[in-house]
Protein backbone atom coordinates (compact mmCIF):
# COMPACT_ATOMS: atom_id res chain seq x y z
CA UNK A 1 0.00 0.00 0.00
CA UNK A 2 1.24 3.26 -1.03
CA UNK A 3 2.32 5.79 1.64
CA UNK A 4 -0.42 8.12 0.27
CA UNK A 5 -3.04 5.84 1.07
CA UNK A 6 -1.80 5.07 4.30
CA UNK A 7 -1.70 8.75 5.33
CA UNK A 8 -5.66 8.86 3.82
CA UNK A 9 -6.48 6.22 5.68
CA UNK A 10 -5.53 7.61 9.05
CA UNK A 11 -7.16 10.51 8.14
CA UNK A 12 -10.11 9.15 7.76
CA UNK A 13 -9.84 7.14 10.69
CA UNK A 14 -9.05 9.77 13.06
CA UNK A 15 -12.29 12.05 11.82
CA UNK A 16 -14.14 8.93 12.56
CA UNK A 17 -12.95 9.00 15.83
CA UNK A 18 -13.89 12.49 16.52
CA UNK A 19 -17.14 11.85 15.20
CA UNK A 20 -17.75 9.39 17.37
CA UNK A 21 -16.46 11.01 20.60
CA UNK A 22 -18.76 14.25 19.86
CA UNK A 23 -21.78 11.87 19.17
CA UNK A 24 -21.23 10.30 23.03
CA UNK A 25 -20.68 13.73 24.12
CA UNK A 26 -23.79 14.62 22.49
CA UNK A 27 -25.24 12.01 23.59
CA UNK A 28 -24.39 12.28 27.39
CA UNK A 29 -25.65 15.85 27.49
CA UNK A 30 -28.93 14.97 26.51
CA UNK A 31 -29.10 12.86 29.42
CA UNK A 32 -31.93 13.67 32.10
CA UNK A 33 -29.29 14.74 34.85
CA UNK A 34 -30.32 13.82 38.63
CA UNK A 35 -31.16 16.84 41.06
CA UNK A 36 -28.39 18.96 42.17
CA UNK A 37 -27.84 18.40 45.74
CA UNK A 38 -26.50 21.67 47.80
CA UNK A 39 -26.32 22.31 51.51
CA UNK A 40 -26.37 25.58 53.88
CA UNK A 41 -25.95 25.76 57.49
CA UNK A 42 -29.81 26.06 59.58
CA UNK A 43 -30.29 27.03 62.27
CA UNK A 44 -32.03 24.35 64.91
CA UNK A 45 -35.70 25.43 65.47
CA UNK A 46 -37.11 23.55 68.06
CA UNK A 47 -40.12 25.37 68.70
CA UNK A 48 -42.59 22.89 67.91
CA UNK A 49 -41.33 19.87 70.84
CA UNK A 50 -38.71 21.96 72.93
CA UNK A 51 -36.17 20.00 71.54
CA UNK A 52 -32.46 20.92 72.38
CA UNK A 53 -28.97 20.34 71.24
CA UNK A 54 -27.74 17.63 72.12
CA UNK A 55 -24.93 16.77 74.17
CA UNK A 56 -23.64 13.87 76.42
CA UNK A 57 -25.23 14.88 79.60
CA UNK A 58 -28.58 15.94 78.55
CA UNK A 59 -29.61 12.74 75.52
CA UNK A 60 -32.25 12.06 77.54
CA UNK A 61 -34.29 15.23 77.90
CA UNK A 62 -32.86 16.99 74.73
CA UNK A 63 -34.98 14.14 72.30
CA UNK A 64 -37.87 13.55 74.65
CA UNK A 65 -39.50 9.97 75.73
CA UNK A 66 -41.52 7.32 74.00
CA UNK A 67 -44.68 6.08 76.09
CA UNK A 68 -47.30 3.62 75.49
CA UNK A 69 -49.35 5.64 73.99
CA UNK A 70 -46.90 7.34 71.65
CA UNK A 71 -44.01 10.23 72.17
CA UNK A 72 -43.77 12.90 74.34
CA UNK A 73 -41.45 16.07 73.22
CA UNK A 74 -39.14 17.92 75.82
CA UNK A 75 -41.91 20.76 76.11
CA UNK A 76 -44.47 18.12 77.05
CA UNK A 77 -46.33 17.70 73.84
CA UNK A 78 -48.01 14.65 72.93
CA UNK A 79 -47.45 13.47 69.32
CA UNK A 80 -48.99 10.34 67.57
CA UNK A 81 -46.79 7.55 67.21
CA UNK A 82 -47.87 7.73 63.07
CA UNK A 83 -46.65 11.19 62.59
CA UNK A 84 -43.52 12.41 61.53
CA UNK A 85 -42.28 13.64 64.99
CA UNK A 86 -41.86 10.55 66.67
CA UNK A 87 -40.40 8.91 63.34
CA UNK A 88 -37.41 11.78 63.51
CA UNK A 89 -37.16 11.33 67.22
CA UNK A 90 -36.98 7.77 67.42
CA UNK A 91 -34.23 7.95 64.48
CA UNK A 92 -32.01 10.37 66.36
CA UNK A 93 -32.53 8.24 69.69
CA UNK A 94 -30.76 5.35 67.68
CA UNK A 95 -27.86 6.88 66.70
CA UNK A 96 -27.01 8.53 69.79
CA UNK A 97 -25.29 5.70 70.99
CA UNK A 98 -22.54 5.96 68.12
CA UNK A 99 -22.66 9.99 68.49
CA UNK A 100 -22.68 10.16 72.11
CA UNK A 101 -18.33 10.33 71.95
CA UNK A 102 -18.92 13.45 69.41
CA UNK A 103 -21.08 15.47 72.42
CA UNK A 104 -18.50 15.48 75.16
CA UNK A 105 -17.95 19.30 76.02
CA UNK A 106 -14.70 20.41 75.75
CA UNK A 107 -14.92 24.05 76.30
CA UNK A 108 -17.33 27.26 76.27
CA UNK A 109 -17.47 30.25 73.92
CA UNK A 110 -18.10 33.51 75.25
CA UNK A 111 -20.27 34.32 72.08
CA UNK A 112 -21.48 33.08 68.53
CA UNK A 113 -18.30 33.80 65.74
CA UNK A 114 -19.53 33.26 62.61
CA UNK A 115 -17.25 31.37 59.70
CA UNK A 116 -18.51 33.98 57.04
CA UNK A 117 -15.59 34.44 54.69
CA UNK A 118 -15.54 37.81 55.06
CA UNK A 119 -12.18 40.34 56.42
CA UNK A 120 -11.09 40.48 59.67
CA UNK A 121 -13.32 38.00 61.42
CA UNK A 122 -13.84 36.57 64.96
CA UNK A 123 -13.17 33.16 64.12
CA UNK A 124 -11.26 33.09 61.70
CA UNK A 125 -8.33 35.60 63.29
CA UNK A 126 -8.74 33.41 66.38
CA UNK A 127 -7.97 30.14 64.14
CA UNK A 128 -5.22 31.44 62.34
CA UNK A 129 -3.83 33.42 65.45
CA UNK A 130 -3.77 29.57 67.13
CA UNK A 131 -2.65 27.68 63.87
CA UNK A 132 0.49 30.28 64.65
CA UNK A 133 0.87 29.38 68.06
CA UNK A 134 0.58 25.62 67.06
CA UNK A 135 3.14 25.84 64.59
CA UNK A 136 5.76 27.63 66.84
CA UNK A 137 4.82 24.72 69.65
CA UNK A 138 5.43 21.78 67.18
CA UNK A 139 7.72 22.96 65.01
CA UNK A 140 10.06 24.49 67.66
CA UNK A 141 10.74 27.50 65.66
CA UNK A 142 9.11 31.58 66.42
CA UNK A 143 6.37 31.24 63.61
CA UNK A 144 6.59 35.04 61.65
CA UNK A 145 3.76 34.48 60.17
CA UNK A 146 0.41 32.33 59.38
CA UNK A 147 -2.05 31.84 56.85
CA UNK A 148 -5.13 30.09 56.03
CA UNK A 149 -8.28 29.74 54.40
CA UNK A 150 -11.83 30.96 55.24
CA UNK A 151 -13.38 28.08 53.67
CA UNK A 152 -11.24 25.30 55.50
CA UNK A 153 -13.55 26.79 58.42
CA UNK A 154 -17.05 25.56 57.38
CA UNK A 155 -19.75 26.31 60.17
CA UNK A 156 -19.29 28.90 63.10
CA UNK A 157 -18.18 28.60 66.92
CA UNK A 158 -21.05 28.13 69.02
CA UNK A 159 -22.17 30.36 72.27
CA UNK A 160 -21.71 28.41 75.35
CA UNK A 161 -20.65 24.89 75.27
CA UNK A 162 -18.64 23.69 72.56
CA UNK A 163 -18.75 19.85 71.75
CA UNK A 164 -16.40 17.33 70.09
CA UNK A 165 -19.10 17.37 67.06
CA UNK A 166 -18.77 21.12 66.56
CA UNK A 167 -15.17 21.15 66.15
CA UNK A 168 -15.26 18.35 63.90
CA UNK A 169 -18.58 20.15 61.60
CA UNK A 170 -15.66 23.26 61.78
CA UNK A 171 -12.67 21.41 60.68
CA UNK A 172 -14.03 18.55 58.13
CA UNK A 173 -11.43 17.97 56.21
CA UNK A 174 -8.41 16.30 56.28
CA UNK A 175 -5.98 19.28 56.49
CA UNK A 176 -2.67 19.48 57.78
CA UNK A 177 -0.80 21.77 59.58
CA UNK A 178 2.61 22.39 57.69
CA UNK A 179 5.55 24.58 57.92
CA UNK A 180 7.28 26.69 55.12
CA UNK A 181 10.47 28.87 55.36
CA UNK A 182 9.44 31.60 52.75
CA UNK A 183 12.22 34.61 51.56
CA UNK A 184 10.88 37.65 52.24
CA UNK A 185 10.46 38.79 48.47
CA UNK A 186 8.02 36.06 48.15
CA UNK A 187 6.11 36.77 50.91
CA UNK A 188 5.56 39.86 49.61
CA UNK A 189 4.81 39.00 46.31
CA UNK A 190 2.04 36.47 48.13
CA UNK A 191 0.42 39.36 49.78
CA UNK A 192 0.23 41.37 46.67
CA UNK A 193 -1.87 38.28 45.15
CA UNK A 194 -4.45 38.25 48.06
CA UNK A 195 -4.43 42.17 47.75
CA UNK A 196 -6.27 41.18 44.19
CA UNK A 197 -8.85 39.18 45.64
CA UNK A 198 -12.12 40.61 47.21
CA UNK A 199 -11.18 39.12 50.68
CA UNK A 200 -7.90 38.80 51.22
CA UNK A 201 -7.39 34.99 53.54
CA UNK A 202 -6.84 34.50 57.01
CA UNK A 203 -3.46 35.67 58.39
CA UNK A 204 -1.61 36.16 61.71
CA UNK A 205 1.49 38.26 62.69
CA UNK A 206 1.07 41.07 59.85
CA UNK A 207 -0.43 44.15 59.18
CA UNK A 208 -1.28 45.13 55.73
CA UNK A 209 -2.92 47.98 54.15
CA UNK A 210 -4.57 47.43 50.57
CA UNK A 211 -5.97 50.10 48.62
CA UNK A 212 -7.49 49.44 45.17
CA UNK A 213 -6.59 45.81 45.49
CA UNK A 214 -2.97 47.02 45.72
CA UNK A 215 -0.77 46.56 48.71
CA UNK A 216 0.36 49.83 49.98
CA UNK A 217 2.19 48.35 53.05
CA UNK A 218 2.84 44.92 54.99
CA UNK A 219 4.57 44.88 58.73
CA UNK A 220 5.72 41.45 60.32
CA UNK A 221 6.57 42.09 63.41
CA UNK A 222 5.95 45.79 63.12
CA UNK A 223 8.46 46.53 60.40
CA UNK A 224 8.75 46.41 57.09
CA UNK A 225 9.22 42.78 55.16
CA UNK A 226 13.23 42.50 54.76
CA UNK A 227 12.75 40.77 50.70
CA UNK A 228 16.05 38.78 51.47
CA UNK A 229 15.02 37.60 55.23
CA UNK A 230 14.15 34.01 55.54
CA UNK A 231 10.51 33.95 57.28
CA UNK A 232 8.98 31.16 59.25
CA UNK A 233 5.22 30.55 58.57
CA UNK A 234 2.98 28.19 59.48
CA UNK A 235 0.09 27.05 56.76
CA UNK A 236 -1.68 23.79 55.29
CA UNK A 237 -0.99 21.57 53.23
CA UNK A 238 -3.89 22.60 50.94
CA UNK A 239 -2.71 26.25 50.20
CA UNK A 240 1.11 24.37 49.10
CA UNK A 241 -0.09 23.40 45.63
CA UNK A 242 -3.60 25.28 44.34
CA UNK A 243 -6.04 25.12 47.15
CA UNK A 244 -7.88 28.27 46.77
CA UNK A 245 -5.34 29.69 43.86
CA UNK A 246 -2.79 29.73 46.29
CA UNK A 247 0.60 27.90 45.82
CA UNK A 248 2.63 28.66 48.59
CA UNK A 249 4.89 25.39 47.89
CA UNK A 250 6.34 27.37 45.15
CA UNK A 251 7.62 30.09 46.89
CA UNK A 252 9.07 28.33 49.61
CA UNK A 253 12.79 27.26 50.22
CA UNK A 254 11.67 24.68 52.29
CA UNK A 255 8.72 22.68 53.24
CA UNK A 256 8.15 20.42 56.50
CA UNK A 257 4.83 18.71 56.60
CA UNK A 258 3.46 17.17 59.97
CA UNK A 259 0.36 15.07 60.94
CA UNK A 260 -1.54 17.77 62.83
CA UNK A 261 -4.44 18.26 61.65
CA UNK A 262 -6.61 21.48 62.04
CA UNK A 263 -9.21 20.25 64.12
CA UNK A 264 -6.86 18.88 66.74
CA UNK A 265 -5.04 22.03 66.43
CA UNK A 266 -8.27 23.95 67.54
CA UNK A 267 -8.74 21.59 70.13
CA UNK A 268 -6.17 20.93 72.02
CA UNK A 269 -6.75 25.44 72.23
CA UNK A 270 -10.32 24.87 73.45
CA UNK A 271 -9.14 22.14 75.80
CA UNK A 272 -6.12 24.19 77.07
CA UNK A 273 -8.60 27.08 77.74
CA UNK A 274 -11.43 25.18 79.49
CA UNK A 275 -8.49 23.75 82.06
CA UNK A 276 -7.93 26.99 82.88
CA UNK A 277 -11.69 28.33 83.17
CA UNK A 278 -11.00 30.77 80.08
CA UNK A 279 -14.08 30.96 77.62
CA UNK A 280 -12.39 31.82 73.48
CA UNK A 281 -13.31 35.11 72.08
CA UNK A 282 -11.66 36.81 69.37
CA UNK A 283 -12.59 40.64 67.50
CA UNK A 284 -12.07 42.04 64.72
CA UNK A 285 -8.08 43.97 64.86
CA UNK A 286 -7.66 45.35 61.65
CA UNK A 287 -5.02 43.89 60.94
CA UNK A 288 -5.68 43.79 57.54
CA UNK A 289 -7.36 46.79 55.88
CA UNK A 290 -8.87 47.33 52.36
CA UNK A 291 -9.86 50.32 50.55
CA UNK A 292 -11.35 50.89 47.68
Amino acid sequence: MAKTEVKTYLGYAAWLLILVGVFFAAQAAMQPRGEEISWKLVKMDGHRTGAQSITQENVNTALGVFEDDGYVAPNGVAFAEDSPVPQAAEILMEVQPQLAPLKEVVGHSARMMDNARELDMPLSNLFVDVLRQAGSKYFKVPMDFAITNYGGIRVPMPEGAITLDDIASMFPFQNYMCYVKMRGSELTRLLEQLSETEAFQAVSGVQVKVKGHKLESALIGGKPIDPQKLYNVTTIDFLLDGGDGIRIGAMAESVKLSRVLLKDVMLDYIRECEAKGIAIDSAPDGRVVMED
